[in-house]
């Protein structure tokens, strides 16, 4: 719980590289304990994924969210709002990386 909020924290304060640290101290944790299928888990590498692309990195957001989706799909489905929501965002960040990016979302 202090890891998720200390994340929130640094990325309230624009310290994103801070809050990508800490979130992959969270996601190892979560793993650990959780196992890769728990719906915290998987929200984790959501969260994460979105924080690396506002740091700079859509390359590796879209392809983090990219490996995200079909776990997504299998864990809760593809119409799953969750689901929908990291698709949405894979699609974002790889036009982002891409350099075609509309500017919706």
């Amino acid at each position: 719980m202090a890891l998720r909020h200390r994340a929130h924290y640094l990325s309230e304060i624009g310290d994103l590289a801070g809050a990508v640290e800490v979130s992959e101290q969270l996601l190892a944790d979560r793993l650990r304990v959780l196992g890769e299928d728990h719906p915290q888990v998987l929200t984790t590498r959501h969260n994460l994924a979105n924080l690396r692309g506002r740091a700079g990195d859509a390359a590796g957001a879209a392809e983090a969210l990219e490996r995200l989706v079909p776990d997504m799909e299998r864990v809760h489905g593809a119409d799953f709002i969750c689901t929908v929501l990291s698709r949405r965002a894979a699609v974002r960040w790889r036009e982002e990386a891409d350099g075609t990016s509309q500017g919706t979302e």
